[in-house]
């Protein structure tokens, strides 16, 4: 499969006729997943685009707008059904600035089944990112930035792709001189 850009949407918070901005890139068979847009929507984009959610195993949520963090909860509710009928190998790890992670963490808390949740802290994990970390996630080094936005706390992230060009991915606000460095 190699190195493959998945654009599941383009719109803004109050569009209805495409799925909010969000998508993810591979490394062979692998996703990595960059917000999930509003709501259970994603579950059809991935439908139309022939991927499964066995594919996802790290998932970065940019910031708290209902349009980037809300399908989230679905995306972890598909995982940790598949989990739970043996269906889904290895772990899952959701990466976001405290403010992300804390809110995401609280929303399955309150909205998931009991047979769903026992696999967060044991499968499924909230991993908080600050300003310059790297994590090391499929064969890449992702480095997250703060993009210093003037609406919600935001971050970005850095990568350099297999074949050498590099990705930055910069939010959902215009361009900061201050993210200049990323």
């Amino acid at each position: 499969m190699g190195q493959k850009l998945y654009v599941f949407g383009t719109g803004n918070a109050a569009v209805t006729k495409c799925y909010n901005t969000c998508f993810a890139f591979s490394d062979g068979e692998e996703l990595f997943l960059v917000d999930a847009g509003g709501g259970n929507g994603i579950l059809t984009r991935f439908e139309q685009m022939d991927i499964s959610v066995n594919q996802i195993h790290h998932m970065f949520v940019t910031h708290k707008h209902t349009d980037h963090i809300l399908g989230a909860i679905w995306i972890v509710r598909m995982i940790a059904t598949r989990m739970q009928k043996g269906n889904y190998k290895g772990e899952f790890r959701i990466y976001g600035h405290k403010e992300v992670v804390t809110m995401l963490r609280s929303f399955c808390d309150m909205m998931l089944a009991k047979k769903h949740a026992v696999y967060l802290d044991e499968r499924i994990f909230f991993e908080e990112v600050t300003e310059g970390q790297t994590v090391e996630m499929l064969s890449y080094s992702v480095t997250f930035f703060d993009i210093f936005s003037t609406k919600a706390k935001q971050f970005g992230f850095t990568t350099t792709l297999g074949d050498g060009s590099v990705l930055t991915f910069t939010g959902d606000e215009p361009y900061n001189e201050a993210c200049e460095k990323y």
